[in-house]
């Protein structure tokens, strides 16, 4: 009775539970497979070590590992003793000196330039270690995959060994040695598998150290996906700006069908959602009405001989430093790249040198006509009155613009460029092509527009409709709110690399966007229109 009584008072150690290193990493099941390690409910690694090694290595020559997921790479490093590696580096050097001794004698040239080499490297490599200039070092790579099942693991087998022969690398299984790998894997600082290693000097060592993340993702923005390898949310950010994302743009490449547009439409959805910016979309095909109408936008129709109320000659304040500016010049520009534009399509060629000037002086005068300088103020009537809508308004009433039948009639008055004059009559208003011969009607007010050109049959009226919306979203929206968030959405954005001109241009608002608030969202088929453009 007073042995069973001391055993139910038996006094319990406070201390024996804490739990030990190997409580915390030893997993709920091991058991060694032939070239796997079963580690409990769907958790299987293979273990391999590196046999091969690329000729040249480079920094993050192993980063692009991480992309495949649920992998660890261990890198064991030992450093040499400077006596010992001397002494060998000399033995090699005399070996190989001999070498190329005996094969001069001999005549034998097919292996001198090869020990010439050699020879060089080594009495390089032992100058440096003498004069502590570089250091060797012994380093063995040890590669864990991880996986849910054996399908995912033998999947990421081939993938990790397609990788590495990429590089000039080559790996192997740890047969019947994975329990050991798994060993050699653990932080305790212990190598108990030989044999592997690799002499490398201090800037090889260095390459090893990884530098990347493979979840590329902002901290904040909008979800588009997961990593394909490590399953982890993606999140962009398209106005988080440098040093972040220095580039705001997107490019969107793939075949016919391959859901360019479904991406474009996404990235969109999701950022006026989230951050409330405005959103401008060149739609050539239709596809963007639905979507336009369902987030509370306007769609303005594209039909040949209807008015649009764009005016490609509308003008807004421009910003250099702080202060603000009626930029003529760069209005010059846009219309002198829009006819030129005309002019290519029409007779295959650019604007000559009079045309070019006549464009400019004319410009300027239907400005100048309308006191239209570089003033900001001069951009307004100077007091209050009735509008064209009906509405009366106090203050300043912006005045109106010039317009491509003002522009079309001075440059026929003046009797220089008669044949570019008769060239815009289909372009005026009345005419087929005087979808822009108007005063715009569309404030800045609104937020989020389509553009759509689904009725438009031929390539260059979709290239001469773009081009003007364009320009006029540039001015209209982009300059006069430069703080306001905003997104262009250009698909099938190959129509403007066919002509010099609107290349340019696209450019230039992919140059200047950042500054204004203004990513670039682009879809198009062909890459290789974009790679052999000189303006790209």
């Amino acid at each position: 009775m007073l042995e069973k009584y001391k055993k139910q008072n038996k006094e319990i150690d406070i201390f024996s539970n804490i739990p030990t290193m190997a409580d915390l990493i030893l997993p709920d099941e091991l058991q060694e497979r032939k070239d796997y390690l079963s580690l409990g409910y769907n958790k299987f690694s293979r273990i391999f070590t590196m046999t091969v090694y690329p000729e040249q290595t480079w920094i993050s020559w192993l980063d692009d590992l991480f992309y495949i997921g649920n992998i660890n790479i261990s890198v064991k490093i030992e450093p040499a003793q400077n006596g010992t590696v001397i002494n060998q580096l000399t033995k090699k050097l005399v070996q190989s000196q001999s070498e190329y001794a005996t094969y001069s004698r001999q005549g034998n040239i097919l292996h001198l330039p090869e020990l010439e080499k050699q020879i060089g490297d080594l009495e390089e490599l032992r100058m440096l270690i003498q004069t502590n200039q570089d250091k060797l070092f012994f380093a063995t790579i040890f590669i864990t995959l991880n996986a849910e099942s054996l399908e995912e693991l033998n999947e990421k087998t081939k993938i990790l060994e397609s990788e590495l022969n990429k590089k000039t690398a080559m790996i192997r299984t740890l047969t019947f040695r994975q329990l050991e790998g798994l060993k050699t894997m653990l932080p305790i600082g212990e190598v108990p598998i030989p044999n592997y290693e690799r002499n490398m000097v201090a800037g090889g060592i260095g390459t090893l150290i990884p530098i990347s993340n493979p979840n590329l993702s902002h901290d904040r923005g909008i979800f588009i996906g997961r990593n394909m390898y490590t399953n982890a949310p993606i999140y962009v950010d398209t106005f988080i700006g440098p040093p972040a994302l220095p580039n705001p743009h997107i490019f969107i490449c793939g075949t016919s069908g391959g859901g360019k547009s479904v991406a474009l439409k996404t990235l969109a959805a999701r950022n006026i959602a989230t951050t409330g910016c405005g959103a401008f979309f060149i739609d050539v095909e239709g596809e963007y009405t639905n979507l336009t109408k369902m987030l509370g936008g306007k769609v303005i129709k594209i039909v040949q001989g209807e008015s649009t109320g764009i005016n490609p000659f509308e003008i807004e304040p421009d910003i250099k430093g702080n202060k603000q500016f009626l930029n003529i010049l760069d209005k010059v520009a846009e219309i002198r790249a829009l006819l030129a534009t005309i002019c290519r399509n029409y007779q295959g060629r650019t604007l000559n040198g009079v045309e070019i000037t006549e464009t400019e002086i004319v410009v300027n005068q239907l400005y100048a006509e309308r006191g239209i300088t570089s003033d900001v103020n001069s951009l307004f009537e100077r007091k209050g009155g009735k509008l064209d809508s009906g509405k009366y308004a106090v203050g300043k009433i912006k005045k109106k613009m010039p317009t491509l039948s003002d522009f079309q009639k001075k440059l026929k008055e003046r009797g220089k460029c008669e044949e570019l004059a008769e060239l815009l009559v289909p372009f005026l208003k009345g005419n087929s092509l005087g979808i822009f011969d108007c005063e715009s009607r569309i404030t800045s007010d609104e937020e989020i527009l389509s553009f759509d050109m689904s009725e438009i049959k031929d390539e260059f009226t979709k290239l001469y409709a773009s081009f003007v919306i364009l320009t006029w979203v540039w001015q209209k929206f982009a300059l006069k709110n430069r703080d306001k968030r905003k997104l262009i959405v250009c698909d099938e954005a190959w129509l403007f690399l066919k002509y010099e001109e609107s290349a340019e241009f696209l450019v230039n608002v992919a140059r200047r966007g950042r500054k204004y608030n203004l990513p670039l969202l682009i879809g198009s088929q062909f890459i290789d229109e974009f790679l052999s453009s000189e303006s790209r």
